[in-house]
């Protein structure tokens, strides 16, 4: 073990020597009251981004009870409207009203700015939107990477077990990192995240591959297809596997404007990509957060086909998977067992669905195939936008990382 290594597993054990000094039930006042120890009006709330994070905080609030004053925004276009019921207001006004009383949640992925423009503009309480998960957590919880601190306790050697398994030291210290700020949840913690234009697509950690057979598992609206086109990243064949009808209709619009020469490199599956064949339901259809549910639980949505990507047929072998499935991650990983067995194609997996996946995807695709070197990556602040990348040896760039 060099140096750097030697650093990084002391780093580690040092963390859960932290956790395990503050002893469960302070671990458990604290994550339940951090939201009100950081405002006198904790129940006061304005809602700052009325974007799809917005609407997401907006619905969950009100699952909870609970309901904001008004949302404020820095897009122009949007003051003076309603969302769902809720006035839009600019940050002047919103600021003019309620910096005094009441508390600014910044529902914006990438909230950094904004927490300091608020604080800038006068704002007394301003908080990141992952505290509203540990005030509401039976409507905010175990979406997007956020959970309990105490989960981290309960699963410490599996943790630990998954942090010997990376390849290098910029993965270890993410994840180290990452352990860090979801016991402690300190929205100003965190290092600064890669550069998202590198997002699935790594030139530092994998080889370009002039014959690229791209299997893109929950291709949305082509979003991954569109940033190929614009790195000017040449492949053979892309399958893109999206299930919601209203995402596919975007995708297919967006491919009838390409040249033919491009469309008929695109192959388009309606699928569901699970650890079986059947059929089960998706909810939250017609935007990049569409999911699948088990079917038969009272769930309102589409009923769509499932499919293990391995028994698809392929008329090219895949050599490059990417998963941004919405939690169905590890079903999809362990059906496609027999393909990353025999074939090793590279793998770009999302980690922040779910707090669990930060440790258990990268095991389990060890557990599949041990040959791989497994790499992490953060392209979004907090825990979004987290990609493990699992790489053959001979596709790794000439210096990884």
């Amino acid at each position: 073990m060099d140096a750097a290594s030697m650093i990084s597993h002391e780093r580690i054990k040092h963390i859960f020597a932290e956790i395990r000094r503050e002893g469960i039930d302070a671990c458990r006042e604290r994550w339940h009251g951090h939201f009100n120890r950081k405002t006198d009006a904790p129940e006061r709330i304005v809602l700052f981004g009325a974007g799809q994070f917005g609407q997401l905080t907006l619905d969950r609030l009100r699952a909870s009870g609970a309901e904001p004053y008004c949302f404020s925004d820095n897009n122009q276009a949007r003051w003076g409207s309603r969302q769902n019921g809720v006035d839009i207001l600019s940050p002047a006004d919103a600021v003019a009203r309620y910096c005094d009383n009441a508390t600014f949640v910044v529902t914006i992925f990438n909230g950094s700015a904004a927490r300091a423009q608020l604080r800038q503009m006068g704002c007394r309480y301003v908080v990141s939107a992952a505290s509203l998960f540990w005030k509401y957590p039976n409507s905010f919880m175990p979406d997007l990477g956020i959970d309990s601190p105490e989960l981290l306790r309960e699963h410490e050697d599996s943790i630990r077990a998954c942090f010997g398994f990376l390849a290098d030291e910029r993965s270890r210290q993410e994840f180290s990192d990452q352990i860090h700020w979801r016991y402690w949840l300190d929205p100003e913690f965190l290092p600064r995240q890669e550069a998202p234009d590198d997002l699935y697509f790594p030139e530092d950690l994998v080889a370009p591959f002039e014959d690229e057979v791209i299997v893109d598992c929950g291709a949305f609206d082509g979003d991954v297809i569109r940033s190929l086109l614009s790195r000017q990243r040449n492949f053979k064949q892309v399958y893109a596997i999206e299930p919601d009808s209203e995402n596919r209709k975007r995708l297919q619009a967006f491919l009838s404007n390409q040249p033919a020469t491009l469309s008929e490199k695109i192959t388009v599956w309606p699928y569901g990509v699970h650890d079986r064949d059947g059929t089960a339901h998706l909810t939250g259809t017609g935007d990049v957060s569409s999911r699948i549910t088990p079917s038969g639980n009272g769930d309102i949505g589409q009923v769509v086909e499932l499919r293990r990507l391995d028994s698809l047929e392929w008329s090219s072998v895949p050599t490059y998977i990417k998963m941004d499935i919405e939690g169905a991650e590890p079903g999809a990983l362990r059906g496609a067992a027999k393909l990353l067995t025999e074939s090793m194609p590279v793998l770009a997996v999302c980690l922040y669905h779910r707090s669990e996946h930060l440790w258990e995807i990268p095991s389990l695709i060890h557990t599949l195939q041990p040959e791989y070197r497994l790499f992490l990556r953060r392209y979004a602040e907090d825990c979004w936008e987290q990609v493990c990348y699992a790489i053959p040896t001979d596709r790794l760039a000439s210096t990884p990382g």
